[in-house]
């Protein structure tokens, strides 16, 4: 049926117009929903967990008993006996290696080998035997003793003085080194 009359044509503009103010706010609303959508997308976010572990280190201390060694006086070319003890306290938590380095003996401008000093870990009172002291500070002597946590090693001292030193007080500097 045909619309001729005034009034029906204003109804069907009314309702054109109603029905494109309809769809116009279901646009509206649906890019609104959209837009949060992709604002959601746009910045949406997830979440994890991490376990985290972390271990204290153990370590190794050394403390001596004795901190100054006297050989006393000897003669050229004679020695003293790897007597004189030096107590290594391995005061850490862990088993320790002992290392060993010294300097060279020095008296004013004269001096004589690092190697001279003579170690072990066990006494030669009666004569010099042993091994000899690596030079400070890139020749460490690995001992291979291991002292474990909260134990100690006794380490013997003696020297060698070689043929033609002259006379006076000759110092050196030992370094026990605990490495865990």
């Amino acid at each position: 049926m045909r619309c001729n009359s005034y009034y029906d044509q204003v109804g069907n503009i009314a309702y054109v117009k109603h029905g494109i103010a309809a769809l116009a706010i279901a646009m509206i609303l649906s890019a609104i929903i959209i837009a949060q959508y992709m604002e959601a997308v746009a910045f949406a976010s997830s979440s994890a967990t991490v376990a985290a572990t972390l271990t204290i280190s153990l370590t190794c201390m050394v403390t001596l008993s004795n901190t100054a060694i006297n050989f006393g006086a000897v003669s050229i070319s004679g020695n003293a006996p790897t007597a004189n003890t030096v107590r290594d306290a391995n005061n850490g938590n862990m088993p320790a290696n002992i290392l060993l380095s010294g300097t060279n003996w020095v008296y004013s401008s004269n001096s004589f080998f690092a190697a001279n000093t003579i170690w072990d870990f066990s006494s030669h009172a009666s004569g010099v035997s042993g091994n000899t002291l690596g030079l400070s500070p890139g020749n460490i002597v690995d001992t291979y003793n291991v002292i474990g946590e909260s134990q100690d090693a006794l380490v013997y001292f003696g020297v060698q003085i070689p043929g033609q030193q002259a006379v006076g007080i000759y110092t050196q500097t030992v370094t026990i080194e605990n490495k865990c």
